[in-house]
């Protein structure tokens, strides 16, 4: 079994992942509807090797495993049981496959997908004591909305869009000042910012969180917008550029 982690969102359409409005209907508030099998599942499926992103989607809301590797779940960071795997996708769904409630890339049916303790479940879940963190929410008005990191934030850094090594600090007066902007900006989704991008090169910038875990997004300052979808102030292009 084979997994890919990405950073860019536009993967997530290539890959077969869909918005998070194509859902199953009728599900409870808290828990995705009870489907023994994707709707999409058939015969003919998989009709190739896939390298799917790890992710899963439940609630409306779609996420990406954090990378192996960088944190260790421990069983106290575990809050309340939000819903289970329905569907896994790997070996099962074919490449045009539309992620909808309960579907998970490499987890096995009838895993559980817990609160993480301290976030929002909008924000970030566990499973299989893997990390996963929101990529698509559409209820989401703001990058604030999306990302429950508000006063659990000790620094930000620079990083190499080649290699992701580590280039510098910035220093603290001013990621608290990009982060304020950072967080109130519109969500408008990574499709409305991806007709601005073209082919430009992205910076990376870690947000790194109190947990010891970080925020991983792409500013495009050409574009001057930002994962996961919004468009920078220009306040916010004035700080990175003190340090490109």
């Amino acid at each position: 079994m084979r997994r890919k982690f990405v950073v860019f969102l536009a993967i997530a359409t290539l890959t077969g992942c869909s918005s998070p409005s194509e859902t199953s209907k009728g599900q409870s508030p808290s828990l995705p509807s009870q489907t023994t099998q994707s709707p999409q599942q058939n015969s003919e499926c998989p009709d190739g090797i896939i390298d799917w992103i790890d992710a899963l989607k439940i609630n409306d809301i779609q996420y990406y495993a954090l990378p192996y590797g960088t944190y260790t779940v421990e069983e106290n960071m575990k809050g309340e049981v939000i819903g289970e795997v329905l569907f896994e996708m790997d070996n099962k769904a074919c490449s045009d496959h539309q992620m909808q409630n309960g579907d998970a890339a490499y987890l096995e049916v009838g895993t559980e997908i817990f609160e993480f303790e301290g976030y929002n479940p909008d924000f970030r879940v566990i499973a299989n004591d893997v990390i996963y963190e929101v990529k698509e929410n559409e209820k989401a008005e703001t990058i604030g909305d999306l990302y429950d990191i508000e006063g659990k934030v000790v620094g930000m850094s620079l990083r190499s869009y080649f290699d992701g090594s580590f280039i510098t600090d910035l220093k603290e007066e001013h990621w608290t000042e990009f982060l304020d902007e950072y967080l109130a900006l519109e969500y408008v989704g990574f499709d409305k910012i991806y007709e601005k991008i073209g082919n430009e090169d992205s910076t990376f910038l870690d947000i790194h969180l109190e947990d010891g875990t970080t925020v991983r997004f792409s500013y495009w300052t050409e574009a001057n917008a930002v994962n996961p979808g919004a468009f920078a102030s220009e306040r916010m292009l004035e700080i990175i550029s003190l340090y490109k």
